[in-house]
């Protein structure tokens, strides 16, 4: 018995040391990130290049657990035949290793292992299953793995870090639950509901359309099964409704929505039968459903259902009807981001309330709806949408006072402070342009003491550049281009600042928009710096086709009276407008055809030399399948002398495209 148990211990203890070094290394992306450890390789059984051919731990354990079982059982055999006159009663300690049950043993470990993260978890948990299987059929145990057994080798597999096919949980799942009823093992809740989360995985954080189609169908197929079964409960339910929240199907927040109210209405029927009760995660994937709908149309609508949801959990918990619907922050903030999305000043209004109200229940004993940093900042986003910078701030202000007086949840962090910067971008105006750089210095000066929560990124820099650019102050492009220059200082020793397309676009833009007489040669050496890095390898910065349309668009605004200016911007505008035609990367756009027709009507004199030159243009957009763009056409009619010429252009295109 003392083998038997040394043996246990030692079998739970490399499997726990493994585990436990697994979950250390969890934000682990490389095998350079952690020291090499002499026993890692230990659970290894993919790569036989790794050590010279030996068994694999699971057989090794096993089997030497099974020797070392037969030998003391011969050793108590040969005692016994020495000490007939003597006998001594068999101690229940004493009891072989194959006398025990060793199945709770291995599902205790099955289970550790499939949640321990290892990459390879999966793998090996079903050698492990299948070797006990082996020594089962050969008599060395006289119990096989139960449904518990197979239900963790199954959830091995949905708790997966990586798979290598986008159906290969849910197939590997299937097969698993064939092999138990082939060996009269029936599969319960608890397997249905593991193959349910398999599915989820496979719908992924960003999924295609059809995939998620295809996998939310199948998963409802499956539930209804269960139903049938008398199988389904809170679980399974919850696991299909959050299906529908996160695959962003136009209509999944209506589906998950009805799937709720088939609970209510189930439980409704039956009380007592709590295995279908609905709960608070129930509802809070709904609710996050229409909050997450990409759609902007129709946002207040969904907004509404939202709380109209929330509404519902309140009555249901106060009345007492069911109390395991009681709402909590993550329910009041899913409701604000739904608020959030509108670009509406009445649901911005509605957002805030909300948060206030949140305070207020906080304040009177209720912890479980504190406003935290994400309620926070959902509100900020609603208030920028609207275009109200001011309210944005107002509530960054209240969440610095707040962890001020010791409340570390409301930290300002990179993400709070971006909501704020890109309220006051898309509100422009030279007093937004002067708050935005005064919060990137507040970062910088945060940053510097020790606050690394508040890191300046790129993205920071891009919005505050592009606040810059919409100011329509005299030097606002050039202090633009200094900030661009700053990042490119800093990127050498912080990537995560290092400038991008996007932030190139604009400065350029800024240039576009400023008064300076020299706005298209400042454009044009931009665009040539970003030809020359991307060109040595740094594709972060490779011109697009919003690059071209704005250097384009800068030369369309500038002046036209200075003789040798002009000509300059018409030749840089022509050298963008015909490289971007010689693109294999990208292509012309509707409003690469609308700037270079601005171009040739305010830099180049009326007559018949423009209106070939547009006409030329309007066919070009009409070969790229462009020309129906309304403002094209619009700007076509600006740019031509006469609007006989115009209504001659656009016939001779018709007549063509009918040929």
């Amino acid at each position: 018995m003392k083998i038997c148990c040394a043996i246990h211990i030692t079998f739970l203890s490399i499997i726990s040391s493994s585990s436990s070094s697994s979950l250390t290394c969890g934000f682990s992306t490389s095998s350079e990130q952690r020291p090499p450890r002499k026993d890692y390789t230990r659970f290894s059984t993919s790569s036989s290049e790794q050590r010279p051919p030996r068994k694999d731990f699971t057989t090794k354990i096993v089997e030497d657990a099974v020797v070392k079982d037969v030998s003391s059982k011969v050793l108590r055999r040969n005692n016994k035949k020495t000490s007939v006159n003597n006998p001594k009663p068999l101690n229940s300690r004493e009891k072989s290793f194959t006398q025990r049950d060793p199945i709770i043993s291995l599902n205790m470990n099955l289970d550790y292992l499939a949640k321990s993260g290892q990459r390879d978890a999966a793998k090996r948990c079903e050698e492990m299953l299948t070797r006990i299987e082996a020594l089962h059929a050969d008599g060395y145990y006289e119990k096989t793995p139960d449904v518990v057994s197979y239900n963790s080798v199954i959830n091995s597999y949905a708790h997966g870090r990586t798979s290598p096919s986008p159906n290969s949980r849910s197939s590997n799942a299937k097969r698993l639950m064939k092999r138990m009823e082939g060996k009269g093992i029936q599969p319960n809740t608890i397997t249905y509901n593991t193959l349910l989360r398999c599915i989820m995985k496979e719908i992924g954080t960003k999924p295609t359309q059809q995939l998620a189609k295809d996998k939310i169908k199948e998963a409802e197929t499956i539930l209804r099964y269960m139903e049938g079964v008398n199988l389904a409960n809170t679980v399974s339910y919850n696991t299909v409704i959050s299906m529908h929240s996160k695959s962003n199907l136009d209509d999944s927040a209506e589906r998950a929505e009805k799937w709720l109210q088939h609970m209510i209405e189930l439980y409704n029927e039956n009380p007592q039968n709590d295995k279908i009760q609905p709960d608070t995660v129930s509802f809070n994937s709904v609710i996050h459903a229409y909050s997450n709908t990409p759609i902007t149309k129709g946002a207040p609508e969904r907004a509404k259902k939202a709380k109209a949801l929330l509404d519902q959990m309140e009555s249901l918990y106060k009345s007492g009807e069911n109390d395991n619907v009681k709402p909590d922050t993550v329910s009041y903030s899913a409701v604000v981001n739904a608020y959030a999305k509108a670009p509406d000043s009445l649901c911005a209004v509605k957002a805030l309330a909300l948060l206030e109200h949140m305070e207020d229940l906080h304040k009177s004993g209720n912890k479980d709806v504190k406003p935290n940093k994400r309620t926070y900042t959902s509100c900020i986003n609603a208030f920028g949408r609207i275009g109200n910078p001011k309210a944005a701030d107002d509530l960054l202000t209240k969440m610095k006072e707040q962890y001020k007086l010791g409340d570390v949840s409301l930290k300002p962090d990179t993400i709070t402070y971006s909501s704020v910067l890109n309220a006051y971008a898309r509100k422009g105006g030279e007093d937004s342009a002067y708050r935005a750089d005064e919060l990137l210095s507040e970062m910088f000066d945060l940053y510097n003491s020790g606050n690394y929560d508040v890191k300046p990124n790129t993205q920071i820099f891009r919005t505050v550049i592009t606040a810059l650019g919409k100011s329509k102050h005299s030097r606002a492009a050039e202090k633009t281009e200094r900030l661009l220059r700053e990042m490119e200082d800093l990127s050498s020793q912080y990537p995560d600042v290092a400038p991008n397309t996007i932030c190139y676009n604009a400065v350029i833009d800024a240039w576009s928009r400023s008064k300076m007489p020299s706005k298209a040669y400042r454009a044009e050496l931009l665009l040539e710096k970003m030809l020359e890095e991307s060109s040595k390898g740094n594709t972060m910065i490779q011109p697009d086709t919003i690059t071209y349309n704005s250097v384009i668009s800068a030369c369309a605004r500038s002046p036209k009276k200075d003789e040798i200016i002009r000509k300059e911007a018409f030749s840089i505008g022509l050298n963008a407008f015909r490289q971007l035609h010689s693109l294999d990367y990208c292509k012309p756009s509707s409003i690469t055809y609308i700037s270079y027709l601005k171009l040739l009507c305010n830099l180049t004199e009326r007559g018949r030399a423009r209106d070939h030159m547009a006409e030329r243009v309007y066919s070009l957009s009409v070969s790229f399948g462009l020309s129906n763009d309304a403002a094209v056409k619009a700007q076509l009619k600006r740019t031509c002398s006469t609007p006989s010429v115009f209504k001659s252009i656009i016939l001779k295109e018709e007549l063509k495209t009918k040929e």
